[in-house]
């Protein structure tokens, strides 16, 4: 059986994306969205969702590089710059050596906090906005440990073996951590079980260039007998028109998209679905 998660990051980055998230659940094909709980729109969104899309999984979108934090930014002055922003990822490699290990794990935890005070439970898994969490040895401990600590599961972002496309974006960005990062985060990955993550990570159908005929080769050539995970990021741009956005609501909700997944027998499915699945076969294997 095959069995596909279409997540749509960024769910509260502004009230149109989640908007057009939650229409892209009802009429398309989205199983699972990941939240930037640091926005103001988040609360709103998520309410929103519990609402109208209660089937739609809510994860959370960890987030070290864009936005204000949860936390005062007196708590964490090692990850924002003057105004109380979080550093920008392109500016990350004069900046990433700064951060302090500790109040990059409050900040997390605090994220973490905020979701459940929001929706009333903890999300369903756990991912990173830019990847930013897997990229630093110590953020990427703290996420490990808070999927340990509650169950969860989480993106498979090259975790068995990170990809080359991870070794270069590691490189380009975290240089200045040093040149044995990349051997220090796999380390880390391998260190934990392989179970936890979906088997893979579907990237292709995301970005300006995104069409229809992407997704359908992607949604006709998927693994047998494996869950995948495709990345997303759908929405409405409001005021201002966001042309990505809106191009991949658009081929996510189109008749010939549900048709195919109808037609190649793929199982929509959400993390949670992923992670009581394994518990049921743990406890039979067992």
């Amino acid at each position: 059986m095959k069995k596909l998660i279409v997540n749509a990051d960024d769910f509260g980055l502004t009230a149109e994306i989640s908007r057009g998230i939650v229409e892209g659940h009802l009429k398309g094909i989205i199983t699972s969205t990941t939240v930037m709980i640091n926005f103001p729109a988040a609360d709103a969104g998520i309410r929103q969702a519990q609402a109208d899309a209660p089937n739609l999984g809510l994860g959370l979108h960890l987030n070290l590089v864009e936005g204000a934090p949860v936390l005062p930014p007196d708590r964490v002055p090692s990850l924002v710059d003057a105004n109380g922003q979080f550093y920008a990822f392109n500016a990350w490699p004069g900046v990433v050596e700064q951060f302090a290990p500790d109040e990059i794990e409050a900040e997390m935890r605090a994220q973490f906090d905020r979701f459940v005070s929001i929706a009333g439970h903890t999300p369903d898994h756990l991912d990173s906005h830019y990847h930013a969490t897997y990229l630093i040895p110590s953020a990427l401990r703290t996420m490990l440990a808070m999927a340990a600590e509650h169950g969860l599961p989480m993106r498979n972002v090259g975790l068995d073996l990170i990809h080359a496309r991870m070794d270069r974006l590691i490189r380009q960005h975290v240089a200045v951590a040093g040149p044995d990062v990349v051997d220090t985060i796999r380390s880390i990955l391998e260190a934990h079980p392989a179970s936890r993550f979906p088997a893979a990570l579907e990237i292709r159908f995301t970005g300006p260039h995104a069409t229809l005929g992407d997704l359908l080769v992607i949604l006709s050539t998927l693994p047998d007998d494996s869950v995948t995970e495709l990345l997303t990021h759908p929405g409405h741009g409001g005021e201002i028109p966001d042309e990505r956005r809106e191009n991949e609501l658009a081929h996510l909700t189109q008749r010939a998209t549900r048709e195919l997944v109808q037609d190649e027998g793929i199982e929509l499915v959400t993390f949670a679905d992923v992670a009581r699945q394994s518990s049921v076969n743990g406890a039979q294997n067992g």
